[in-house]
């Protein structure tokens, strides 16, 4: 049975509680706690050390989430249980992040931060990890996935959209309006797969008795998810520090308010969903190993441009700003659609090697070391933004939060050179010719 339309609709709306929720946190979490020495609600350090410890534990659950959820035996199947049981709480504690309860500089904020914001990022795997793993209990065949992907990839650029319109709403109304917003949407965003939601292999999954640490380290033994999962989390600790920092770019570098975070953002997001539409042409043409490597490269570059911002000998800082945030919007077009694509090749191959189908912990080991690594990003922008300034954004904080990132995303290009199913599509369109060419 093929997947119906609102089935697939459904799933594509997920992606915008897959998109919206995290990347408001990341980019906007840092000016809502530790904006600068006079309206800090916790130091800069601590809260560095708070939001590197709440992503590293939430990572390391991660793996136990997926293992769970390959694991788990019921009436609604194996993912869904963690979908329906989950949102509500991933909404409310969304929400709750953005009201601390003392104003002003207080060892309470830093405890009560700790303490949402890691439940926030365990239920968050708890509720998406699943979620991503229904692509293959809904989807039988190739071509239904494809289907699946295309339309959640839809919905990951309408909230990145709708992202982009955060400091607009920050300006007008404030911090507990965006958060009461942004929770309301991912809640109804998660809403009709958790309603409607039905998985079909409600008995395929783990060998019986596999153990966690067996499952773990089969996922680990891949070549190709390793040089895959490494190159990409170097890239997502290089965009988590741009995220954070572009806010301080623009208030404590060129002197402007929230809004203009938007302006920005904006054309990043809408140039963005335009090379959306041509990135399944450009891969058929020339291979995902070959567009991925570039695409990471080209990230590369654009995070050391950032790191020269106001220094150009033509235009002015905020036209060297918005350039940058342009040429950007190529490498992120593709790194919105080719890392789970990439992925799903390497869950083949190890179904081949290993005769299981494992889907959510290898989605989650993923999200784990990405996640260890968004966190570092954090440790790292706490330590590098504030360089000279104590609790304040210097400007020579923020050039080296850029070519730290810079740094990083080349790392993860080269570590990613090394990826051994790189033949994978040559493969498949050989195959599919020689098929064609028998029938003839």
């Amino acid at each position: 049975m093929s997947v119906k339309l609102h089935e697939k609709v459904a799933f594509g709306l997920g992606g915008i509680a897959l998109t919206l929720p995290d990347i408001v946190f990341t980019q906007w979490i840092f000016m809502r706690y530790a904006p600068d020495e006079q309206d800090a609600l916790v130091k800069a350090s601590v809260f560095g050390i708070v939001f590197l410890t709440a992503r590293v534990v939430g990572a390391v659950a991660e793996p136990l989430i997926g293992y769970w959820s390959d694991s788990c035996r019921s009436k609604w199947g194996r993912r869904m249980p963690f979908v329906r049981f989950g949102l509500v709480p991933l909404a409310i504690l969304f929400f709750l992040m953005w009201c601390p309860p003392v104003k002003g500089l207080s060892l309470i904020n830093a405890i009560y931060a700790y303490l949402v914001i890691q439940l926030y990022l365990l239920f968050y795997p708890g509720v998406l990890t699943p979620y991503l793993s229904l692509l293959t209990e809904i989807g039988n065949t190739s071509q239904e996935r494809v289907g699946l992907m295309t339309a959640q990839g839809v919905f990951v650029m309408i909230g990145s959209i709708v992202f982009g319109l955060v400091g607009v709403v920050l300006n007008k109304f404030g911090w507990e309006v965006m958060a009461l917003i942004v929770a309301s949407i991912t809640f109804v965003s998660l809403l009709p797969i958790a309603v409607i939601g039905k998985e079909r292999n409600l008995t395929s999954g783990m060998k019986e008795g596999m153990s966690f640490l067996s499952s773990v380290v089969l996922v680990l033994k891949s070549k190709a998810f390793r040089h895959l999962v490494l190159g990409t989390s170097f890239y997502f600790l290089a965009f988590t520090c741009i995220l954070i920092s572009l806010p301080f770019w623009v208030k404590v570098y060129l002197g402007m308010g929230e809004e203009v975070v938007s302006y920005l953002m904006l054309p990043l997001l809408l140039i963005t969903l335009i090379l959306f539409l041509f990135v399944g042409m450009v891969v058929n043409r020339w291979g995902k190993y070959r567009v991925f490597s570039i695409t990471l490269f080209l990230a590369s570059v654009g995070l050391f441009l950032l790191a020269g911002v106001g220094l150009y000998p033509i235009g002015k800082p905020l036209h060297h700003l918005f350039g940058v945030i342009i040429w950007m919007s190529v490498p992120v077009a593709g790194l919105a659609v080719l890392p789970f694509a990439i992925l799903t090749d390497v869950i083949d191959e190890d179904e081949r090697r290993t005769g299981t189908r494992r889907e959510a912990i290898f989605f989650a080991i993923q999200g784990t070391i990405q996640k260890i690594f968004i966190g570092c990003a954090g440790g790292l922008f706490s330590l590098l933004a504030y360089w000279g300034g104590g609790n304040n954004v210097t400007e020579m904080g923020l050039r080296l939060v850029a070519m730290t990132g810079g740094v990083s995303v080349l790392i993860g290009f080269f570590i990613f050179l090394g990826y051994p199913l790189k033949d994978v599509d040559v493969v498949r369109q050989s195959t599919m010719s020689d098929k064609l060419g028998g029938v003839e």
